[in-house]
């Protein structure tokens, strides 16, 4: 029963957010959920679209970091501290579609294991040739769909976090409202999607704290739940069910948004989770509780 909890502690973490590990496949292409947007506060005069405007070929070369912390109780306890991540991340626009979206090409050139956890120097740095993929971004910064195409050769130490590196950028985009609005804003994003098996809601709110030109700064907060239901996992063992008990998340952070690039230019996001399940395999159950402490913290790659 141990290890059966063991594998769902994984299955958990991939719906929480960074993903510790995950199967490899040669294009991993996910569709996005739409999100429904609504002004709360329409802010100060005056007021203007926020829409995504870069020229064609614009490129863009940033840095991610992503570090996590889980905490167990229940029928296993502990705590584990995967060495922090940094990876470099470059974005060039490819295109736009008939539609007016804009086609999005990405690659990691570098990736860094940093200090901390478990990690050999030789692990701490790698690069991750072939790693690449497709955003598929409208202009109002909603999420179409994304492609993660993963060479098959992929060195196995950093293949359990190349699912972390694809969920996370696709977190980057934000959907801004349809209406013009200004400085003091606040607009809310609300969001049906399914993760790892698990439905659950996503309610993300921004204010536009400032804006200069082109650039926007935005307050950003929200919470990610699923109400009880019980899910059959294919990491688990045939027969197995999952009850979820509770599930929340709550995010809270700031993101610079250039208008005229393709992802935030920087930010800094911190979430919190607190989960219960209860897994049942034949005669044996038991109680599940973890608790996910992430940051996501974006700045612009040095050159």
């Amino acid at each position: 029963m141990r290890a059966m909890f063991r594998l769902f502690v994984v299955a958990g973490l991939l719906a929480t957010g960074p993903a510790l590990a995950g199967r490899v496949a040669v294009a991993q292409s996910t569709p996005a959920p739409t999100p429904t947007v609504e002004v709360l506060e329409a802010g100060e005069e005056p007021h203007e679209q926020l829409r995504l405007s870069p020229v064609a070929g614009t490129t863009q070369r940033s840095a991610m970091t992503v570090t996590f912390a889980i905490e167990q109780s229940g029928v296993t306890s502990g705590s584990v501290e995967p060495p922090p991540t940094k990876a470099t991340v470059e974005t060039t626009l490819q295109g736009v579609t008939p539609e007016g979206n804009l086609q999005i090409n990405f690659s990691y050139p570098s990736f860094e294991l940093l200090r901390g956890g478990e990690a050999t120097a030789q692990q701490r740095r790698r690069g991750l040739t072939g790693l690449s993929g497709q955003l598929t971004i409208t202009p109002q910064g909603v999420l179409v769909d994304s492609t993660l195409n993963v060479p098959p050769d992929l060195d196995p130490s950093v293949g359990s976090l190349v699912t972390q590196l694809g969920d996370q950028l696709r977190t980057l985009s934000v959907p801004f409202p349809e209406a013009p609005v200004g400085v003091g804003a606040r607009w809310r994003a609300t969001t049906a999607l399914t993760l790892n098996g698990i439905e659950a809601n996503q309610v993300y709110e921004y204010t536009l704290k400032k804006r200069t030109g082109s650039r926007v700064v935005l307050g950003v907060r929200g919470t990610q739940s699923a109400g009880r239901q019980t899910v059959k996992l294919e990491n688990l063992a045939p027969g197995a069910q999952l009850e979820v008990r509770s599930y929340e998340t709550k995010f809270r952070g700031e993101n610079t948004v250039e208008l005229t690039s393709l992802l935030p230019v920087a930010g800094d996001v911190r979430s919190s989770g607190n989960q219960t399940f209860r897994i049942q395999a034949g005669d044996d159950e038991g109680t599940l509780r973890q608790r996910v402490n992430v940051r996501v913290a974006v700045k612009p790659a040095d050159s």
